[in-house]
This record gives C-alpha cells, structure tokens and sequence, in this order.
C-alpha cells in the first residue's frame, strides 16, 4: 500500500505550500497538490476557487493578481501561495507526484511547465474535468492521467479507458462499497482512494485492491 499526502497533508500543514510539500515528502510516497489560473495569467498551487478560507483575504482566485495572492499567508503560517513553476522547482527528489489540474484551459500550461521546470519525478495529472485530460493526452500521449470521479460520473472505468488514463481516483466509500476497483484492475488501471482516515480503513482498502490512498495526515501503512 502507498500513501499519497494530500494537499501535503493538510490536517498537519498549510496546505498546498512549499512547506507542507516539503514536509510530507519524508512520510508519503506521493504528494498532491491543486492547480488552477489566478487572474494575472500564471498558474498557482491552490484548492478552492476563492481564498476565503485559507487566507485573510477574499475574492476569487481568478479574479487576484499573482501579486495580491502572494501578499496573504496560508492558514496562519509564514507560507505564500506558490506558483507551479516554485512548487516543482522546491519539490524533493524520490516522490511521486499528483497534481490536480482544477480550471479548464490551463492543461497546455501545466505541461509547458512541467516541460520547463524538467523535474525528475514521475508526475501524474488529475482532474475530474474530462475535457482537460483529453487535452492533456492529445498533446502529449505519453503523459500520465488519471480520471478523478464524482459522485454522479457514471461509467468511471470506460471512462477512464476512453480518456487514455492510467489512474482512476475515487471517494474510499466507492472503493469499498461499489464494483469500482474490480473493473479497474481487470483493465490495469492503478486505483487511488482518497478521503482515507485512518490505518485500518486504508488495509481495507489494499485488500480490496487499491493502490494508493489519499489521506490529510500520515498513516501507517
């Protein structure tokens, strides 16, 4: 079983920082993180579409400027929201990466700096927005993704097959209480499972058949 800290373990750390990347790279064979465009153009590591509830500010992301988002710290700590482009640059060598593209239109962005920023870690791109992993395979097929399901995506798997994806993510209820991860593995896609909290529930899931749970803080597993 491999652990993937998302957000970089957002219970324990700011998430989506530099920080908790950092961090959680010592305790998770992969890290997630969110990407999505702020209003001056670049592309910024950041979960939600407004920064109300991690910053001191409000407002949505696209509508800031790069300049007004990295004027707030996150979630009380001395950490900035990164660019893309900082975050890969500051990542550890060793770990895998998940990295969720969050807006339509930035896939072509995202792998121009993946492509510039050459980092040596197997990176695989999320997304529950089909349309941005169609576009990321039509650029470029050797890249890997994974179809991120929502609760009312109907036929994941074929889905996932259809997109060219590699990875399939899921809510671990899913997981466990639906014929998910059977279809998966009979088509040799790689499972995630996030929502993951704690041990116990992420061993189920390894039976199961999973291959990787997302959690907000580190197991043992």
């Amino acid at each position: 079983m491999r652990l993937i800290a998302h957000r970089g373990f957002a219970a324990v750390a700011p998430e989506n920082t530099i920080a908790a990347v950092r961090a959680a790279a010592d305790r998770a064979d992969a890290v997630e993180f969110d990407v999505r465009r702020c209003g001056s153009g670049e592309l910024v590591v950041f979960h939600d579409d407004t920064i109300d509830r991690v910053t001191g500010g409000t407002g949505r992301v696209a509508d800031c400027s790069l300049e007004e988002l990295q004027s707030y710290t996150v979630l009380d700590s001395d950490e900035t929201i990164p660019t893309l482009a900082e975050l890969l640059a500051a990542l550890p060598a060793g770990v895998n990466v998940n990295l969720e593209i969050k807006d339509e239109g930035i896939a072509a962005d995202v792998l121009e700096t993946l492509a510039n920023a050459a980092v040596p870690n197997q990176v695989v791109i999320t997304s529950f927005l089909a349309s941005e992993l169609r576009r990321v395979h039509e650029l470029e097929p050797s890249q890997p993704t994974g179809l991120l399901v929502s609760r009312d995506r109907r036929r994941p798997v074929t889905t996932a097959v259809e997109l060219g994806c590699s990875v399939i993510g899921a809510h671990s209820r899913r997981c466990l209480l639906t014929r998910l991860v059977p279809r998966a593995k009979a088509v040799d896609l790689e499972v995630h499972a996030w929502s993951v909290p704690g041990p116990i529930v992420a061993r189920v899931l390894e039976w199961r058949g999973v291959d990787y749970v997302s959690s907000d803080r580190p197991l043992s597993v």
